[in-house]
């Protein structure tokens, strides 16, 4: 009889084993899945910089991207933040709709100005943007990109335009898609992140 007691706790142990182990195999996937969520998280958290709205002397509203760049110049306009608005050269028709957009929102043809060099990078925004600065005494600016674009368009300007007495500022579309909690999920967000992070080390070590 003790025999076969003895006999039969093989199995219970060897069960009770399997369920430990099975235990420990589904900790294991939600400890690695909450840590690659907390990564992905940090990654975009990390890409999107906002500073705070400010009075400046003008809004830069940078070339391309998605959404209603104008959004936030417009709104900086009306309240008084911000007299003028910088639009970088890049093509006559880009161009021209965004000063149409503009004056209609409430600028005045007058206070809308096209920087005189036509960029084709952020690096050539910066750079733009900082002459158009220099040469007309502003203080501050204020720059609108894409929330993926923020980080490096802060370092790029912040760089460029160190030395200079001119304070920049950057803030992200509103209402974008591109969001830190969710950018993994949208297939555009792993090419734009994983273009931002080459793009910035481009320029960190070889300015481009």
């Amino acid at each position: 009889m003790l025999e076969k007691q003895y006999s039969n706790q093989g199995p219970i142990k060897n069960g009770l084993k399997g369920c430990g182990c099975l235990t420990l195999g589904l900790v294991s996937i939600l400890v690695i899945g909450l840590l690659t969520y907390a990564s992905l998280v940090a990654i975009g958290a990390l890409l999107i910089v906002s500073d705070p709205i400010v009075p400046v002397d003008a809004v830069a509203v940078l070339s391309g991207g998605e959404g209603d760049r104008l959004a936030l110049a417009l709104d900086m306009h009306q309240r008084g933040y911000a007299r003028y608005l910088v639009i970088t050269d890049t093509t006559v028709e880009a161009n021209e709709q965004l000063i149409r957009e503009a004056i209609a929102g409430g600028f005045v043809a007058g206070d809308i100005i096209l920087t005189t060099m036509q960029v084709e990078s952020t690096v050539d925004e910066a750079i733009a943007v900082r002459e158009l600065a220099l040469n007309r005494g502003w203080d501050g600016v204020m720059v609108v990109t894409d929330p993926y674009h923020s980080f490096r368009t802060r370092f790029i300007f912040r760089r460029e335009l160190r030395n200079s007495g001119i304070d920049v500022y950057v803030r992200p579309l509103e209402g974008h898609w591109f969001r830190s909690p969710s950018w993994f999920i949208h297939p555009e967000g792993w090419r734009f992140a994983f273009l931002e992070l080459v793009k910035f080390f481009s320029y960190l070590f070889l300015r481009r």
